[in-house]
């Protein structure tokens, strides 16, 4: 008797842990395979081939190729240039192919292309209605959200590229495409009109707001780095007064022949961080003289940083033919963390929101 309530209690318990167990597995899949982590957006060969997103979980350190592919049972397209995360959804830019692609962020489950792009670069969500697409033609995209279609465009000037939305405006670095420009498109996202456009350094390519509110602009200068040209001119790092609209600080680069680059700046909005002269840089915003100092000395593709860990994320495509890895770094001083296997190309970042 003795024996049999035993063997009854363990079965009570097995179907305890059974039906506990099957509880776990369906949260987890309602939070989806891809939730909590970050993607990594690969150019793919130019012109042929496809650009691939790779899914990296730092709890985990499971790293996953090609999800786009596996999900949908199609290549993402060519170039993949940039991803941004709004509202549950994720926006991937495919340059040659003229699109935007819209994922459920969770599953990774196509929902829409938004498509009529020329030669789109960067997606920046305004509100729940209406987003920004740069377009290297020359002009802004606004999208409907709703239907995930082109209602109109903004005029801009030459490669429209990196953008900003920072108080009542949109800034947009006009970096010059395949030639050179020099100019900030200042955008009334209210209104959807260009307030202003402001002179700055030439091919101004990446753009971050500070602690209060001011607007930092990395202008690489003409000319790339390795390959010196005459005319080419130096970088800078611009400030611009969002009150006035006016440039009221320039810290100017010493070479003609080295240019910065990737922009990016720590939770605080304190440091900015950058690529320059085969290392990372950073440049504190808030003292008065400063200049750029080294953490890391190594050639880097891309680089981001990451809000809820406070690292770096470099990429280096190896030989651009095979496969790239990324490195997370610590911004306070440089040191690597870890190597993340990517896809051809690294060039992009997305971080949970």
């Amino acid at each position: 008797m003795k024996t049999l309530k035993t063997i009854l209690l363990f079965l009570t318990l097995v179907v305890i842990f059974i039906s506990t167990s099957c509880t776990k597995v369906e949260d987890n899949s309602k939070n989806g395979a891809f939730s909590n982590g970050v993607f990594i957006v690969n150019e793919g060969p130019f012109q042929t081939g496809t650009g691939t997103i790779t899914y990296f979980n730092p709890d985990s350190n499971l790293v996953k190729q090609d999800i786009f592919e596996m999900v949908n049972g199609r290549p993402l397209g060519n170039i993949a240039q940039s991803m941004a995360i709004y509202n549950g959804k994720g926006y991937i830019v495919v340059n040659n192919a003229g699109t935007v692609e819209v994922v459920d962020i969770a599953t990774f489950k196509s929902e829409a292309t938004i498509k009529n792009l020329v030669n789109p670069v960067q997606f920046l969500a305004i509100d729940a209605t209406k987003a920004y697409v740069s377009d290297w033609i020359g002009n802004v995209a606004i999208v409907d959200l709703v239907s995930n279609a082109i209602s109109k465009t903004i005029p801009a000037g030459t490669g429209p590229d990196a953008m900003l939305k920072s108080g009542s405006y949109v800034y947009v670095a006009n970096t010059g495409g395949f030639s050179v420009d020099s100019t900030i498109t200042v955008i009334d996202f209210a209104t959807d009109k260009v307030v202003k456009t402001i002179k700055v350094g030439d091919v101004p390519s990446a753009v971050v707001a500070d602690g209060n509110g001011r607007i930092w602009v990395l202008c690489k200068g003409k000319g790339y780095t390795g390959w010196p040209q005459a005319g080419d001119t130096p970088g800078r790092l611009i400030r611009i007064d969002p009150n006035t609209l006016n440039v009221d600080f320039t810290y100017k680069f010493a070479s003609n022949d080295i240019h910065p680059e990737k922009l990016v700046i720590n939770k605080q909005k304190s440091m900015v961080y950058f690529l320059y002269n085969y290392g990372v840089y950073r440049f504190n915003i808030t003292l008065a003289g400063a200049s750029p100092e080294l953490i890391r000395s190594r050639s880097f593709y891309s680089l981001d940083y990451e809000n809820k860990t406070g690292y770096l994320y470099v990429s280096d495509p190896k030989n651009y033919v095979g496969s790239g890895i990324v490195l997370r770094l610590k911004a306070t001083d440089g040191s690597v963390v870890d190597s993340i296997p990517a896809g051809i190309i690294p060039r992009g970042f997305a971080f949970p929101e």
